[in-house]
């Protein structure tokens, strides 16, 4: 059955070969029990690795059933060792994770069998060895005899046509060691079986035949075959595979028996999930604040065009604006620009002023248009002792002004702002003579607003005081008296009061958010404006400014045209529009409104060309604070995620580092399984697939943990960052696909990590494997 045919086995140690067996040949037939002895040294115990394929032969030829195992690959004597083989060793070398039925089935998944299958194979043969009552005990419950029949039974279960047993009583008492021996000679009447011992006794009184071995030599054979005592007619061979499913068994079993070091590897392995998490959810949660903002507040902010568009970095250029185009010119620029909007005149030949053009292109796009008159109307007020006193409009920032005008649209206003005091239970849009008080989220108001309308500056003012205060606005022709060619401002007195239109504060409207910033203090409805402008429009002073639009009729000063068109529309001349709010439907709609004034500025420099002095002129330019504001934070939420996602990807590679460090321990704790689970034909594979899935399922439960502590800690977060943006709600939170990403990121990193650490463990040699201990 089986042929040993001129055997020889040669190792370098320290440079030098040394040959452990010469030139051995014997012949062994398919039923017998031999046993092999010799001295320590001998060479029968190398002998017993060649015959069982765990160690190659230098020269020569082994053969099975006629068929040589000269062009045996890897895989040839993997599937030789599962199916042809059973190991009976010395030491047990059972797996101490593993039950005792599962160390039997070990075998049998190799084979590629069902699992119900190995089941009840493995729990018939262990009945058969005495062990019915011990199928789900751990190794280091059972007695050193009833290991042995564990092995023997493991050895049995694949139904191997020969078993190689190396010192099977070696560490037995001798009333064990005869039981074992027992059952031995009972399997060697239908078996093969090869049995390496020191005791001559044993082997006399239980095997068929002795084969004596001396350096390296056969010295003797009780019973040598005879040539054609049985005919051979060959075999084949069955493919191993170890299941996917039993690789990844197999090493829950194992991570579970070192819970502890389990633990923490998992801890260490999540921090860096864990921070890429958190910056996800907050980054998520800024995402949707910036939504919610964009879609509930900032979307009636308007995209503003004014006569005179003073860029202090916050105007939008359009595509056509100069740019470095090689790096190698300085370009010369204002911090501080102004630009002359002239969106009245026809820029473009075909009668079609920038106005017609916006309003014609893009009135899908806005809910509403608003065209400023830049009319400053003059009021005046009482102060607490009862005093007259003017509203001085002095500008304490850009944009910013006392009186101004309150959209058409009163949704405008009420997406931004919320009603904190009101003269009415419902609040109501004012009518012509009733104004509203704005305010930022904070109540906050200037100081020097405070006193123009009538407070102390040092002192709060309840919103009680300020419901029902009441303002007078004065015509031009009582507020300007002629003097001389000059025209200069009356003296403020009860008299003018009484003369006045009288408006009175009905609600106070506070900002619903800190981004939002008041563009007026009191707003007055559209219909006074215009009952203003027309009787402003035949003062006196408004005529004789338009009679001589070279001097001031005020300061009595020359000045341009552009300071006269301002002047006048100051004074309620009609003129063109002061600066022109275009209020989109929603926030995705500024791009397209910004997109028709871009068209329209292409077409300005298609018909002057981009580097002309007339395109600069007849360019529009205009300013979307929203836009700006949105885009900043955007920027700022990226940087930061960016810096702290650095900082995450450093921690992950550190952990990735550490679990292919410990995958390299875990390959050096487990050396001798991977001598046994080789034994019993386990491929290089499948050996790899075990490391790789305890990697994989540290990676998982990793992962699966940072997923949950970030969703557990982005609810404290989400509350301090609200508290610290000063918002009602904020939400930081993993999405569903971000959460399973960060599962899989951590299974790949660790899979990543184990690849070096499960191909050495594939490399190991097992017969130096099966030594370790």
């Amino acid at each position: 059955m089986l042929e040993l045919k001129n055997i020889v086995k040669k190792y370098n140690t320290g440079g030098s070969e040394v040959e452990v067996l010469k030139s051995v040949n014997i012949h062994f037939r398919e039923n017998e029990f031999v046993s092999i002895l010799g001295a320590s040294g001998s060479g029968k115990t190398t002998l017993l690795n060649i015959i069982g394929g765990l160690d190659k032969y230098t020269s020569g030829d082994m053969a099975l059933m006629g068929r040589s195992t000269k062009e045996f690959k890897d895989r040839d004597w993997d599937s030789y060792r599962n199916g042809t083989i059973g190991f009976v060793f010395q030491s047990y070398n059972l797996i101490s994770h593993l039950s005792v039925i599962e160390n039997v089935k070990l075998a049998l998944s190799i084979s590629g069998h069902s699992n119900s299958e190995n089941h009840e194979k493995a729990k018939k043969v262990l009945e058969d060895v005495g062990l019915a009552e011990h199928l789900y005990k751990k190794p280091n419950q059972l007695s050193g005899g009833q290991m042995q029949r564990v092995a023997i039974a493991r050895a049995l279960v694949t139904d191997p046509k020969i078993i190689l047993a190396d010192e099977p009583t070696g560490a037995l008492d001798s009333k064990t060691s005869v039981q074992i021996m027992e059952l031995i000679k009972e399997i060697s009447k239908t078996k093969l079986v090869i049995m390496v011992t020191h005791n001559p006794e044993l082997a006399k009184e239980y095997s068929d035949r002795i084969v004596r071995v001396k350096d390296g030599e056969i010295q003797e054979d009780t019973n040598p075959y005879v040539a054609g005592e049985v005919a051979d007619n060959g075999f084949a061979l069955k493919k191993t595979a170890m299941a996917f499913s039993s690789a990844i068994k197999s090493s829950f079993k194992n991570l579970l028996t070192k819970k502890f070091r389990t633990l923490m590897t998992v801890i260490a392995s999540s921090i860096g999930i864990i921070s890429i998490g958190l910056v996800l959810a907050i980054s998520s949660g800024m995402d949707k604040y910036i939504q919610t903002m964009q879609n509930e507040n900032l979307s009636s902010m308007p995209i503003m065009i004014s006569a005179n568009q003073v860029n202090f970095g916050l105007s939008v250029d359009d595509d056509n604006s100069e740019k470095d185009s090689n790096g190698s010119e300085l370009v010369p620029k204002s911090r501080r620009d102004v630009h002359r909007n002239l969106y009245s005149v026809d820029s473009l030949g075909n009668g079609e002023t920038f106005i017609n053009y916006i309003q014609n292109n893009a009135k899908d796009y806005y809910s509403a248009i608003d065209f400023a008159e830049g009319y400053k109307l003059q009021a005046l007020t009482k102060n607490a002792k009862g005093d007259v006193v003017a509203v001085k409009q002095e500008q304490t920032s850009l944009n910013d002004s006392i009186f101004g005008v309150l959209p058409e649209d009163k949704n405008l206003i009420m997406n931004q702002y919320e009603v904190v005091k009101s003269s009415k239970d419902n609040f109501e849009y004012p009518s012509d003579n009733e104004v509203v008080l704005f305010t930022a989220k904070n109540n906050e108001i200037d100081k020097a607003t405070i006193k123009a309308l009538g407070f102390d500056e040092n002192t709060k003012v309840k919103y009680e005081d300020v419901i029902g205060k009441e303002f007078s606005v004065i015509e031009n022709n009582n507020y300007y008296r002629k003097l001389g060619d000059r025209f200069v401002p009356r003296d403020v007195d009860a008299k003018m009061y009484d003369g006045g239109t009288k408006v009175k504060v009905v609600a106070i409207l506070k900002a619903k958010d800190s981004f939002t910033r008041p563009q007026m203090t009191i707003g007055y409805t559209r219909a006074l404006q215009k009952s203003m402008i027309e009787r402003e429009v035949k003062s006196d002073i408004v005529v004789a400014q338009q009679k001589d639009k070279t001097r001031n009729v005020i300061t009595n000063q020359k000045m341009d045209s552009d300071t006269a068109e301002q002047l006048l529309a100051t004074l309620g001349a009609k003129t063109a529009p002061s600066a022109i709010n275009i209020y989109p439907k929603s926030f995705n709609d500024r791009d397209k409104i910004a997109g028709v004034i871009n068209d329209f500025n292409k077409k300005v420099a298609e018909k002057y060309g981009s580097d002309s002095s007339d395109y600069h002129k007849y360019s529009i330019t205009y300013a979307d604070l929203a836009k700006q504001m949105t885009t900043i934070m955007s920027q700022m939420i990226n940087t930061i995620s960016l810096i702290l996602s650095a900082f995450a990807g450093i921690s992950l590679i550190v952990s990735s580092i550490m679990i292919g460090i410990l995958t390299y321990v875990s390959v050096v704790e487990r050396t001798k399984e991977i001598g046994i689970l080789r034994a019993i034909g386990a491929r290089k594979k499948d050996i790899t697939r075990i490391f790789i899935a305890e990697a994989g399922l540290i990676g998982f439960i990793s992962g699966t943990v940072g997923v949950v502590v970030t969703m557990l800690l982005s609810v404290p977060i989400s509350g301090s960052i609200a508290k610290a943006l000063k918002v009602e709600a904020f939400t930081a939170s993993l999405n569903a696909q971000s959460s399973i990403g960060l599962i899989a990121l951590s299974l790949v990193l660790t899979l990543i990590a184990s690849i070096i650490p499960s191909r050495i463990a594939a490399k190991k040699d097992p017969v130096e494997a099966l030594r370790t201990e």
